[in-house]
């Protein structure tokens, strides 16, 4: 008769209907819904096996590392911050001590990604990303402990964590005034202008429009160029040294279809579309690392009578969240009674 051969077996399975870049699990976390990791560790063995009871740890961590160079030395900067570590126990059968009777066992398990602080808050946690100086991680890991010489069995699995800071929709009534949010300055010193998004908060993959409006003066306006960036400035601080990078996250150029010039004034609207992850991250505010963003609007243009060639630069700072879970509904957005506000200005 032909022995069954030794088997053992060690899963992990978190089940989610989104995937995060490299077909990871995904989290959408909100301030009114709180996401919580939910999967399912399985272990079976067809024999009394070497072993104890089995962990499962969850971990988020963010961790910057960069160098410098200091004459001929090379200095490297290293910070980890534990942002949560939470540890259940996965207790097993054992007919005597350091085995685990055969059989198939599953538990399943659950880890709040935010931690309450009071009733009805909840501590803030940055969303997932890896750059090349600066990561924050969020991850599963599942350890059977087995004495020496045995080594231990784990498996890991990463999550993908976007946090929004959106609230809930509310029905919007109809003389509810027309939010916006506005940048105004002068041209040149002379010519007054403003530009206006809907928001400062804005999400990631969101339509933005972006409206430049310059204002009646003695002086026309004639746009040659235009383009529309977003830009990433990000700093890193770790042992009383930092790190500030800046990085292009979009660029639309703009060179057509503009109002030729005007001495009554003219408006313009271009709609830009908020990238989604990996290729930004929402706004970051921690003690080791910050990550910040801005929409920028520069034109080239002509003004006056003599045509004198002037640039216009426009920095709107936007804070980045991330979208309201799939399903949540969105506020309607009336573009035609938002433009129509606008004229008023």
């Amino acid at each position: 008769m032909v022995s069954e051969k030794k088997q053992k077996n060690l899963e992990l399975s978190i089940p989610t209907a989104l995937k995060g870049p490299g077909d990871v699990p995904l989290y959408i976390s909100t301030v009114d819904a709180p996401a919580v990791i939910s999967g399912v560790v399985h272990f079976t063995c067809n024999y009394d096996c070497k072993g104890g009871d089995i962990s499962i740890q969850y971990t988020a961590i963010a961790e910057a590392q960069w160098q410098t160079r200091r004459g001929t030395h090379i200095l490297r900067h290293e910070g980890k911050k534990i942002l949560a570590d939470k540890t259940l126990q996965m207790t097993l059968p054992h007919p005597k001590e350091g085995v685990i009777q055969a059989g198939e066992y599953g538990y399943p398990f659950q880890f709040p990604i935010a931690e309450r602080i009071m009733p009805s808050s909840f501590k803030a946690m940055p969303s997932s990303f890896k750059s090349t100086y600066a990561w924050v991680i969020y991850k599963i890991k599942v350890t059977l402990i087995r004495s020496f010489p045995s080594t231990n069995v784990t498996r890991e699995q990463v999550i993908w964590v976007i946090h929004s800071v959106l609230p809930p929709p509310k029905p919007t009534l109809p003389d509810a005034p027309v939010l916006r949010t506005v940048f105004q300055g002068m041209l040149a010193d002379t010519v007054p202008y403003v530009c206006v998004i809907p928001s400062d908060v804005v999400y990631m993959g969101q339509s933005v429009p972006i409206t430049i409006k310059i204002m009646p003066s003695e002086f026309p306006v004639l746009v040659e160029t235009a383009v529309i960036k977003m830009k990433e400035y990000t700093t890193l601080w770790v042992g009383g040294a930092d790190k500030p990078d800046k990085k292009e996250i979009l660029t639309i150029p703009l060179n057509d279809g503009w109002p030729f010039a005007d001495s009554k004034g003219w408006q313009r609207t271009a709609t830009v579309t908020i990238p989604e992850a990996p290729a930004i991250t929402t706004t970051v505010n921690a003690r080791m690392i910050t990550k910040l963003y801005a929409l920028k609007l520069i034109m080239q243009v002509k003004m006056g009578p003599k045509r004198d060639k002037k640039e216009l630069r426009v920095d709107m700072p936007v804070f980045i969240t991330g979208p309201r879970p799939p399903g949540d509904p969105y506020p309607s957005f009336d573009l035609d009674h938002y433009m129509a506000s606008i004229n008023f200005i």
